[in-house]
């Protein structure tokens, strides 16, 4: 037998079918791809919003993400201790009933719902500033959280807006760099100073070893068409986040009412408008 001749066959049949398996795997690959991670789908999507008046200007991720889930627990307030933190003890503290406080200081009040919802309301009519800019707002705003003992290093304005001589400063809450909704210290000011500022807030306490894969975004930005209360609106940003609404997702009637819960990745969709919704995989 001529063993060269055989070897160079055995080399050529290997060859041969080592190229229809890489082609069979490569045909099957994407066979089973997910076509709406595609920029093609991307691009449908948004000419199906638009034909309801929905306009993305925003990138829309196609990449494959997934997050772990957090397990979280709302933040608890002592008018007490806020009567301490913000009046130095001289306000006036009542509880008018278990899950309603309120501590009283000359123009300034202080509600706290069940000692998870904080409200902060100031009726002055002294002008202490000349407010040109939404920047002047957010110093002022950040200024106000430091002055009162809040931790800002896990907080980011996501949403700023001026409505007649008043701005709108909306932080969230960040976790690895991911915003954790619902979760929100908001205010509004002018040049007044604060008048206002309204806070439910989450701690994140334990994350999960095992991570969840998010629909693809395009997925979600069309359930859009789902609720005309979105019709006619601009998508400026769509991003991964961490949801915890026992509320909106059907576990109490009142977000405030509940103490702890888990939190799980979702897509963020905000709107030009300073609204969003979240869509997860469920």
């Amino acid at each position: 037998m001529d063993w060269a001749k055989a070897k160079s066959i055995l080399i050529v049949a290997l060859l041969i079918t080592n190229i229809t398996l890489f082609g069979f795997n490569f045909y099957n690959h994407n066979l089973t791809k997910d076509s709406s991670r595609s920029k093609n789908f991307a691009n449908e999507t948004i000419e199906l919003l638009a034909e309801k008046g929905i306009k993305v200007n925003s990138y829309i991720p196609r990449s494959e993400n997934k997050l772990p889930t957090l397990r979280v627990e709302f933040e608890n307030y002592n008018p007490d201790e806020l009567n301490s933190k913000f009046f130095e003890s001289l306000g006036n503290v009542e509880n008018p009933s278990t899950d309603f406080s309120k501590v009283n200081y000359a123009t300034k009040l202080i509600t706290i719902m069940n000692n998870r919802r904080m409200r902060y309301e100031d009726s002055s009519m002294t002008e202490e500033y000349n407010l040109t800019k939404i920047s002047e707002a957010q110093d002022i705003a950040t200024d106000f959280l430091l002055e009162h003992g809040f931790d800002t290093r896990d907080m980011e304005i996501t949403h700023t807006e001026k409505s007649d001589n008043q701005y709108i400063i909306n932080f969230s809450k960040i976790h690895d760099g991911i915003v954790l909704e619902r979760s929100y210290t908001n205010f509004v000011i002018d040049n007044r100073g604060v008048i206002s500022m309204d806070r439910l807030w989450l701690n994140v306490t334990d994350i999960s070893q095992s991570e969840v894969h998010l629909m693809p975004a395009a997925k979600a930005l069309l359930t859009l068409l789902d609720d005309n209360d979105y019709y006619n609106k601009t998508v400026k940003n769509i991003d991964e986040c961490y949801y915890f609404d026992p509320e909106e997702q059907g576990y109490v009637e009142d977000i405030t009412k509940a103490e702890r819960g888990r939190a799980i990745p979702a897509w963020r969709i905000q709107f030009t408008d300073g609204e969003n919704i979240e869509i997860d995989n469920y």
